[in-house]
């Protein structure tokens, strides 16, 4: 059987599930929206003296896009953000304002929504000082060692809004102790004008399903032919959560192309994989995802540790296949639209 390497994790989606009030009113029917006495309320400039090396990391993430990214305020998913429920997890206020609990939700704020999930998102504590990683630490914005800055459990308020970190809590990495931050949050080499530097530190870049070399290296593609049909396999090896994961509205479909000798593509196999929208193409395909609530579809996610099969029969024609993976931000693009993606090619006969 051949093998390779492939791989996505997302993380930064889009959450739908949590309700806040829009600008200038109140969310009193949840927590209150203003912020508690001392509470920060600086941008993410306000760390540059100290922080240039992970600002401009944040600058490249998908969190400092949160909520001005095109994709995200599409009318299919926020709808220039018509859809208020999904402002608390894409301009969020400190999320340690409220705790991290499981059952924790977060409150979009009033003020700087265009800075998306900024520096104190994350780091903000309610006393008006910033949680650190190590104790000792000084500084205008008074450092206080806050351990669980650096868990999963800060993530979970937004990120579980769509089960992922439920998904994470039933995957191998939780049982073998690996966490959000292992992956997301690689180390890295703090040097130069850093406050601290040089010194070991955690990328603020939070890779993604948005980033290809990140998003190519974590799930398994294999083929074998058997009793003339092809069997196709994708497995869920790497990532500490579904396939994709968290936004509604990203796709994976998993497309085989039999051609014959000539090289010709051979016409779609009866009965096999599935017809929408931007699925029209290849002879046979599977598409994970979890789809909007309103479809009332079932999710085909591919879980954690688990491997997805889809066989095509062989006609007797066939005598080379095409196998790929593409990664779409919307359901109904074509392949050729696909973020990225990735395949090999298989000798039949």
């Amino acid at each position: 059987m051949g093998r390779k390497l492939v791989a996505v994790v997302l993380l930064v989606g889009v959450a739908l599930v949590v309700w806040s009030a829009p600008d200038g009113e109140s969310d009193t029917a949840a927590r209150p929206a203003t912020p508690a006495p001392g509470a920060p309320t600086g941008a993410p400039t306000s760390c540059l003296p100290c922080h240039q090396a992970v600002v401009d990391e944040w600058r490249a993430s998908m969190h400092s896009r949160a909520f001005t990214d095109p994709q995200v305020r599409a009318p299919d998913q926020a709808d220039d953000f018509r859809k208020t429920e999904c402002l608390p997890c894409h301009a969020p206020r400190p999320v340690f304002e409220y705790g991290i609990e499981d059952a924790t939700r977060v409150v979009a704020r009033v003020e700087r929504r265009h800075d998306g999930v900024d520096c104190l998102s994350c780091h903000g504590l309610p006393d008006g000082g910033v949680a650190a990683t190590r104790p000792g630490l000084t500084g205008a914005c008074r450092p206080t060692l806050q351990p669980d800055v650096s868990t999963q459990a800060l993530c979970a308020p937004c990120h579980n809004q769509h089960q992922t970190h439920d998904e994470w809590r039933a995957s191998p990495a939780f049982r073998e102790g690996e966490t959000c931050i292992a992956c997301h949050m690689p180390r890295v080499l703090r040097e130069g004008g850093e406050a601290g530097a040089p010194r070991s530190g955690r990328s603020h870049v939070f890779p993604g399903g948005r980033h290809a070399d990140f998003a190519t290296t974590g799930f398994a593609l294999g083929h074998e032919v058997r009793d003339d049909v092809l069997h196709v396999t994708l497995e869920n090896t790497f990532a500490g959560h579904n396939l994709p994961t968290d936004s509604r509205n990203r796709a994976i479909d998993l497309v085989v192309t039999l051609f014959d000798a000539r090289g010709a593509e051979l016409p779609p196999a009866e009965g096999v994989g599935v017809r929408h929208p931007g699925g029209e193409t290849g002879t046979a395909r599977l598409r994970f995802r979890n789809p909007y609530r309103s479809s009332g579809d079932p999710s085909t996610q591919l879980p954690a540790g688990e491997t997805a099969v889809l066989d095509v029969p062989l006609a007797p024609e066939a005598a080379r296949a095409r196998v790929d993976v593409f990664y779409k931000l919307q359901p109904w693009i074509p392949d050729t639209e696909a973020h990225w993606s990735t395949g090999e090619d298989v000798v039949l006969r």
